[in-house]
């Protein structure tokens, strides 16, 4: 079973290597110049569950996957600008680092709004 999960692995781990890569450039970062955890999974969470909430079929995943992708890059954008004053920030879309962070979150909102739209589905009854 071991080699199976060491196969499993060594085909995964150079995508999340991948995908790290942009969350580590483009992501929210502490004072220390660390990955913000915290701040990323409450702000992926919190529209990951809105969008599970809106999606009346799973057949919109899709469509709710971009829709939230937009949402975060939006919230990137605004948050400095609310929280700090900061001046308006185009994001760096020449950047390969920049899409491979956008292709983290695609993934994770993909996941994400899956699994909350599954739970809605067991929990509130179908109109």
């Amino acid at each position: 079973m071991e080699e199976y999960l060491n196969l499993a692995m060594s085909y995964i781990q150079p995508v999340m290597d991948w995908l790290m890569n942009g969350v580590a450039a483009h992501g929210p970062q502490t004072a220390a110049g660390d990955i913000a955890w915290i701040h990323l999974g409450i702000q992926m969470g919190v529209i990951a569950l809105i969008m599970a909430l809106l999606m009346q079929e799973y057949a919109a995943i899709l469509i709710m996957t971009v829709v939230g992708l937009i949402v975060h890059v939006i919230v990137d954008i605004a948050f400095p600008m609310i929280r700090e004053g900061a001046e308006f920030a185009v994001p760096p879309v020449s950047e390969m680092a920049y899409w491979q962070y956008m292709a983290f979150g695609a993934l994770v909102y993909f996941v994400g709004i899956t699994v909350l739209y599954l739970v809605k589905s067991l929990i509130l009854p179908r109109e």
